[in-house]
């Protein structure tokens, strides 16, 4: 009797060092603060900036290779991915605890909360898919693109998405309505971010370049007949837009440099910020950079390009994401 009741101590004893291990704790972020958050593919962390104060929180330090994430309309539960991942993991930030996780199998790269703020759309490059889901984590349609997709560009207005492969060079378009895949058109190859400019109907698309021909240009074709109109010059690989008050912002990491265009394509300033950039995002006309090779976020200020706050953060941040104050 004793014998029997002592392994079933142990067992709950192990049952419950198993649960707390597949449940790590990390220090809660409050739910009042305007934060930024990168993903840190070197040591597998996440850093949490104060948007505010423009001061480094704390960190997150992972067991898993994450390498995207995406925060959720109700402004506490971050979604994390990654391509070697079988599933999508999600976090409460207030809690600090993983809350669920979606079997989605490997091959995760990419992901966009879409606009209307109810679905999600995972990139696939195992299956060479976008993956349809809902915030409840339940796949509701897919459609099949070309070879390993990378970039997702959606079109608020004409409710379509965009979809760049990396190896072909064919750009997928998505019907997001009718759920079904259009059409799509030949462009360079190689390619890699993308803005859209819907008053000129223009898509304009970047890129790494093709064998030992590194990507100068930004190609800019019609966004509905896919004809190529010009090449605008942003040596080099431009791999990164964002569209603001008539202005447009390319990161081109391969030479570390941050363009400030018009929408025709004219160079209005320039500067180079950080170590190999890969990411931007903006918030009330602040540029957010990531250098993935400098370890740290530059805050610049989006009319002047004047960098306002340099903060370190961990190894290789390679994505941003931004939850603001309600």
């Amino acid at each position: 009797m004793l014998r029997s009741i002592h392994r079933v101590v142990i067992f709950l004893a192990v049952v419950f060092l198993l649960s707390s291990c597949s449940n790590k704790g990390y220090p809660p972020i409050q739910e009042d603060r305007s934060i930024a958050a990168t993903v840190n593919i070197k040591d597998q962390s996440i850093s949490f900036i104060d948007l505010d104060k423009m001061e480094k929180m704390l960190d997150w330090e992972l067991d898993k290779p994450y390498t995207g994430a995406i925060i959720l309309p109700d402004g506490d539960t971050l979604l994390l991915y990654g391509k070697q991942m079988e599933t999508v993991d999600l976090y409460s930030l207030k809690r600090g605890q993983k809350i669920d996780s979606w079997k989605t199998g490997k091959g995760i790269v990419n992901g966009k909360l879409l606009h209307m703020g109810s679905e999600i759309a995972l990139v696939d490059q195992d299956l060479n898919q976008i993956r349809f889901f809902n915030l409840d984590g339940e796949e509701q349609w897919k459609v099949n693109t070309e070879l390993n997709p990378l970039t997702i560009l959606e079109a608020e207005k004409e409710k379509k998405l965009f979809v760049l492969s990396f190896n072909k060079e064919q750009l997928t378009v998505v019907d997001l309505v009718k759920k079904k895949k259009m059409n799509g058109y030949p462009i360079h190859p190689s390619a890699a971010g993308a803005w859209l400019n819907d008053e000129k109907g223009e898509i304009w698309i970047g890129g790494h370049g093709s064998g030992a021909e590194i990507e100068k240009d930004i190609h800019v074709y019609d966004s509905v007949s896919g004809k190529f109109k010009r090449k605008i010059p942003a040596p080099s690989m431009p791999i990164n837009f964002i569209g603001n008050h008539n202005h447009v912002y390319v990161l081109s990491h391969g030479t570390s440099k941050l363009y400030q265009l018009d929408d025709e394509g004219n160079v209005i300033d320039s500067i180079v910020v950080g170590a190999n950039p890969f990411e931007m995002l903006i918030v009330e006309n602040q540029l957010i950079i990531a250098g993935y090779d400098s370890n740290d976020v530059h805050i610049v200020d989006s009319e002047n390009l004047k960098i306002i706050k340099t903060i370190s953060v961990g190894d290789g941040p390679f994505q941003i994401v931004i939850r603001e104050r309600k």
